[in-house]
């Protein structure tokens, strides 16, 4: 996802966990909840965090910004499937 900030605008990433947060042009600063670290990426710089917090991404000049989603991540219906699969024979109820 393309994401373009204007001077001092603000972006939230809910859960930052796996995704890269890559700056295509401008200066961005980046802070997550509970965290004391201060990120600030310029023009090809990225980042992620293997942890679930929300991420905070403000501009310090105009900026463009890459937001990727995690790797590898399977698709919810996918997780409810082999869900409702493991649950099966196990006498708990499976909705349909």
């Amino acid at each position: 996802m393309m994401i373009e900030l204007a001077h001092r605008g603000l972006h939230q990433v809910p859960d930052a966990a796996g995704q890269r947060i890559q700056c295509q042009s401008g200066t961005v600063w980046i802070t997550l909840d509970h965290d004391t670290r201060d990120i600030v990426l310029e023009q090809g710089e990225s980042f992620s965090s293997p942890e679930h917090k929300r991420a905070l991404v403000y501009a310090l000049a105009p900026a463009r910004l890459l937001i990727e989603p995690p790797t590898g991540d399977k698709p919810a219906a996918r997780t409810t499937t082999s869900l409702r699969r493991a649950l099966r024979g196990t006498g708990a109820p499976v909705a349909a």
